[in-house]
């Protein structure tokens, strides 16, 4: 049970220091484009570190990386409280997504050694995302200037999870020898990774101005907001453990052209309730391409925290070029551009995979059980 709870509170973490970022941002001054350089800082350095940690733990140990990682995510979340600028805001930012990129990769790997299945312990983190975005949601309507309440929140839900995380054993771990540079994880892996590359840089054009477009253009409360992020995952929740039984493949492809169908629908919901209805759609659509993603990479790879880890760099990675791609598109086209973009992106990342599959790149057969 503590890795579910872990994954529940660090994810309730990250939600809660997430959601109202472009809306701090904006009360202090900042522009769509420094918005999304400070999306980009953060996903930078949660890159970096994603990518050493996923190795590091993967050769050393994964109880000791996630034990480090929600430590400084703790203290990381409670820094956010002292920003009071885009600068400050920034820094800040990037400081937690280093933290935040050392445990992702830690926490797979033992899940599936640990015999979790990927589908139930990914739903764990999308109810961890729902409590976050709903617990910020909250906390923004009753107090709509003090969002130092929302990072301190936030702050206390890694503390939680950093103490269940102490209560971890390591005779699940197993030490495997991988090289500096991975070569072999990532040919291996390749087709999952370029296309979640493509896919959630395309969401992250979205992302990154998505509170505002539902406060600015729509006229959502800050409590609505927050219903409406805190669906989604509910919906993630409910679905994703109905995926175990599904091959890793085709739900890629499903989530990605559900995710194109998202895109589209963002632009033409009217109200609140047609809103909450696209989130439907949206949970399904990243239920089966994280399943998916997770499923693939756990299933076919021995150095399970190190191919973890170089999805959650891509993913990161994404959340760099996406919302500085997506702050300029909505400076010039408007907040409908970005959504527009990104539904291209979905069917540029739809056919990529299809080449890829076909071709056989980063598909070998999985490991033997």
């Amino acid at each position: 049970m503590h890795i579910t709870r872990i994954t529940l509170f660090a994810n309730v973490g990250v939600a809660a220091s997430l959601v109202f970022i472009p809306n701090f941002a904006r009360s202090v001054g900042a522009t769509p484009d420094q918005i999304g350089v400070i999306f980009a800082a953060h996903s930078f350095m949660a890159l970096l570190s994603s990518f050493a940690f996923g190795r590091y733990a993967d050769v050393r140990g994964r109880k000791r990386v996630l034990q480090l990682g929600l430590s400084v995510s703790t203290v990381a979340a409670l820094l956010q409280v002292f920003a009071f600028d885009p600068v400050s805001i920034g820094l800040s930012r990037a400081f937690l997504g280093f933290a935040l990129g050392m445990y992702p990769g830690a926490l797979v790997a033992y899940a599936y050694e640990a015999n979790h299945l990927m589908g139930k312990f990914a739903s764990y983190g999308s109810i961890g995302w729902a409590a976050g975005n709903f617990a910020a949601g909250v906390l923004g309507y009753a107090y709509p200037t003090q969002f130092a309440l929302v990072f301190a929140a936030s702050s206390a839900a890694f503390f939680l999870a950093w103490l269940y995380a102490l209560g971890l054993t390591a005779k699940e771990e197993r030490s495997v020898a991988v090289p500096l540079f991975p070569k072999a994880v990532i040919r291996r892996n390749l087709s999952i990774y370029l296309t979640m590359l493509i896919r959630h840089t395309g969401a992250n054009m979205v992302w990154v101005i998505f509170p505002l477009f539902l406060q600015v253009d729509r006229g959502f409360t800050y409590l609505e907001i927050g219903i409406v992020l805190a669906f989604n995952p509910l919906v993630q929740a409910a679905v994703m453990p109905q995926l175990d039984r599904y091959r890793a493949t085709p739900l890629v492809a499903v989530g990605i052209i559900l995710s194109g169908l998202t895109f589209f629908l963002f632009t033409v919901a009217a109200d609140f309730l047609q809103m909450m209805l696209v989130q439907i759609v949206l949970g399904t659509a990243w239920a089966t391409i994280y399943v998916g993603s997770l499923k693939f990479v756990t299933e076919r790879n021995v150095e399970r925290a190190t191919a973890a880890g170089l999805l959650s760099s891509v993913m990161t990675l994404s959340s760099i070029l996406g919302p500085l791609a997506g702050g300029l598109i909505a400076n010039v086209y408007g907040y409908y551009g970005a959504m527009y973009a990104a539904l291209g992106m979905s069917l540029l990342a739809l056919l990529t995979y299809v080449v890829a599959l076909r071709n056989h790149v980063g598909t070998e057969r999985p490991l033997p059980t």
